[in-house]
């Protein structure tokens, strides 16, 4: 378990204190317990079998051996017993923005608010909006949250519905079915699935433990439906193998798509490809079958060299001890040097973000010190050739302006360029603040553009359209952010990124060793967008990245 799912589930216990009116010094101590773990480099795994744990400020025995606990059986008993405490559905109210356990606490004491339902009719009523320390501000922004949360529900990110999609087509071949492929949204690479769909032939059963499926009639066989425990649909379609192309490309879909190409002929074949050859049309990846009237230009579609991860030959925008990131920066590049990569770009937090550990500029020569030593030493140890660029992410502030002034700005290679505070901007707000910094001339990437985190937030509204006409202008790139809460550039947007000129940078933002994979998620999300290599940023090599930001400099 890493450091962070630990510190997760010792905030959680600190809010269940705060929630049941318990001692807050108690509260502060689980709090200040979960920021000290989520800021350390060692392994808190590590600390407990070489009996260190105690040794770490503000760890005392008590809470070392709750954290041994949690290693053991993934909880611990205090936090039991307060969940067991509190009416199931409380907690669900802690997701509300704006409502921290103070508050949750006094709408379940003063209105016996219990639940997502039983908060929103109250605010619907106008009972909250009477309540001491809310208001009819704070009562519209609950059943904006509260409306918000409900439409995330039965659905899961991209990267949570593959690991669950791979285990239960997993478990279906163990079952006896001789072929089961994934087929539905997971194929097609949503950023979110409600749907995990698969295709399967042979003789086997569709049973899983603690589903219940119904069955009914489907053109290439039998389907069983029904849902998983988290509401996610679950549709498993059992056919003949002369069947399982069809069946694969009707379940895979979208409906658009198959409609188009296959309409109301009644066709079978044992596998797409053949399909698609009957039908006339060049096969297509499953990623680029949601894009506009995409069974109307078959043949450019089939033309693109996708990218794929092979393709890619850095990692750019990370994180490390220098700001909030898990690991050192020397660790960090020799993870991504190990990983077979020629360069590796880190971009740690600037001073203003503070809840980040933002860089002052003494810490910023601090590390671009380091950087010199670590690149001296990678030229001279006889390895494959590595090379570590000094950037940045520069928070753009309210004004549109960048964090730094302009001296220490251009002490990096390159900067990202990116929205972290203030999210409560109109469109026009959000865009005019974006193209100033844009237009800067140290911005080298555009960061996250919407700052959205999938099934958590929506971002903040911009002009796509003219944030990307920006981009071109300033031949600034923009970046396809690969973590999965975020994949952000939306893929929707790509192909009109190609149209301008702009290129794509697909980075991690990582925080630790272990998200620099993170990077195939941006793969997939670059891939449904129609992304080439030639089109892709980090796609170049170290040589090629570093002729990109000395042929894009500005006066």
């Amino acid at each position: 378990m890493t450091n962070k799912a630990i510190a997760r589930l010792l905030k959680e216990t600190a809010a269940l204190i705060e929630l049941t009116g318990g001692n807050p010094f108690r509260a502060r101590a689980f709090d200040s317990a979960a920021r000290t773990l989520e800021r350390m480099e060692e392994s808190v795994s590590d600390l407990v079998r070489t009996g260190q744990l105690t040794g770490i400020q503000g760890i005392g025995k008590g809470l070392a051996s709750q954290i041994e606990e949690i290693l053991s059986y993934g909880s611990f008993e205090v936090r039991d017993e307060l969940l067991g405490a509190l009416p199931p559905g409380l907690l669900d109210i802690l997701a509300v923005k704006g409502l921290g356990a103070k508050k949750a606490r006094a709408l379940w004491q003063s209105l016996g608010i219990q639940s997502l339902d039983d908060l929103e009719a109250a605010a619907q009523s106008g009972r909250i909006a009477e309540l001491d320390g809310f208001g009819a501000k704070s009562q519209t922004s609950i059943l904006d949250s509260v409306a918000l949360l409900r439409s995330f529900q039965g659905r899961r990110r991209l990267a949570d519905a593959v690991v669950e999609a791979a285990r239960i087509r997993s478990s279906l071949l163990e079952g006896g079915f001789e072929q089961a492929w994934i087929s539905g949204e997971t194929a097609r690479r949503l950023n979110d699935v409600g749907c995990i769909s698969l295709v399967v032939t042979g003789p086997g059963s569709p049973d899983l433990p603690g589903i219940d499926l119904y069955t009914r009639d489907h053109p290439d066989g039998q389907l069983h439906e029904g849902s998983l425990p988290d509401g996610l649909t679950l549709r498993i379609l059992v056919c003949p193998a002369s069947h399982a192309g069809t069946g694969l490309f009707r379940e895979t879909g979208p409906a658009a798509f198959v409609d188009g190409l296959l309409g109301g002929k009644l066709m079978t074949a044992a596998d797409e490809h053949t399909l698609f050859e009957a039908l006339g049309a060049p096969w297509i990846a499953p990623e680029l079958r949601d894009l506009p009237d995409a069974h109307l230009r078959m043949s450019a579609l089939a033309q693109l060299d996708l990218i794929t991860d092979a393709h890619l030959q850095g990692v750019l925008h990370n994180h490390s001890t220098y700001s909030d990131g898990a690991h050192t920066l020397r660790e960090m590049s020799l993870a991504v040097r190990e990983r077979g990569y020629g360069y590796f770009g880190i971009c740690d937090h600037s001073q203003s973000l503070k809840v980040a550990g933002g860089m002052s500029p003494e810490t910023v020569a601090r590390q671009q010190e380091e950087i010199r030593r670590l690149n001296a030493g990678f030229a001279s140890d006889g390895g494959p050739a590595f090379r570590v660029f000094s950037g940045v992410e520069s928070d753009i502030l309210a004004d549109g302006s960048l964090d730094y002034d302009d001296d220490v700005l251009a002490s990096f290679d390159f900067v990202v360029a990116s929205v972290h505070v203030g999210f409560n901007m109109t469109e026009a707000q959000a865009t005019e603040r974006i193209i100033r910094a844009i237009s800067h001339t140290a911005t080298s990437i555009l960061g996250h553009p919407t700052g959205r985190l999938i099934l958590k937030r929506e971002g903040y509204p911009i002009n796509h359209e003219a944030v990307l006409q920006a981009c071109a202008a300033h031949k600034v790139a923009v970046e396809l952010n690969a973590n999965p809460y975020r994949l952000d550039l939306d893929w929707t947007w790509i192909e009109r990124a190609r149209e301008l000129g702009v290129v794509v940078s697909i980075n991690p933002d990582a925080h630790s060793v272990e998200q620099i994979d993170l990077m195939t998620w941006g793969v997939a999300a670059a891939r449904k967008g129609g992304l080439m290599a030639s089109e892709c940023l980090n796609a170049l090599s170290s040589d090629g990245f570093a002729a990109w930001l000395s042929s894009r400099k500005r006066t």
